[in-house]
């Protein structure tokens, strides 16, 4: 386990109050192991209010203001069917302001995508090109948006479901990797998917 993970780990355990032994560490190799392992060690405050129902209604009213019929807004609908495509930057921004909460980054994708998803230099493959934001459905934005906002949303002394440890795992996972909230999963590995040392 290197440095990477070591502070990474210790931010997670420090945000849940909560420590794991280091035979264990050698089990977890993904997100989804590590909120397992965060799930096993609380208890929980069960909620009758969905988290991420309450924000998906917030997006719903904010999309409606772009003068979407609400009947066409569910959580598989994709972003870009809901924002002026030839304004995204800007319907972005007043989406953002309009429920009050960070939203994921654009990426080049977003704005063109007749751009290579693979950036060569020389003929050699430097990297990837972060896959479109708004191609994504609703579902996938509400839970973005809940990990990119999780001290707002949920408070830590009464979290409330395994999805809510999920949720602030993947964004203490951005804070601290500088990997953007768009490319982290459940299922992704600290160290071959997220890179992580």
């Amino acid at each position: 386990m290197g440095l990477d993970s070591i502070e990474l780990v210790m931010s997670i355990e420090d945000k849940f109050g909560v420590t794991i032994p280091d035979a264990e560490y050698a089990n977890i190799g993904t997100i989804q192991q590590m909120a397992d392992a965060i799930f096993q060690r609380l208890k929980l405050e069960p909620n009758k209010k969905c988290l991420s129902q309450i924000v998906f209604y917030r997006l719903r009213r904010a999309f409606e203001e772009f003068g979407n019929e609400k009947q066409s807004i569910s959580p598989n609908t994709k972003m870009i069917n809901l924002l002026n495509k030839t304004d995204l930057k800007s319907d972005w921004t007043k989406l953002e302001n309009r429920i009050g909460l960070k939203v994921p980054d654009l990426v080049d994708l977003d704005f063109n995508s007749t751009l290579n998803k693979e950036v060569r230099f020389l003929g050699f493959k430097i990297f990837d090109r972060t896959e479109p934001v708004a191609e994504n459905t609703l579902r996938k934005l509400t839970d973005w948006i809940i990990s990119m906002n999780s001290d707002e949303l949920i408070p830590i002394e009464r979290i409330s479901s395994k999805y809510e440890i999920e949720r602030i795992i993947c964004g203490i996972t951005e804070d601290k990797t500088g990997v953007p909230i768009s490319e982290i999963e459940l299922h992704h590995s600290f160290a071959n998917d997220l890179g992580i040392d």
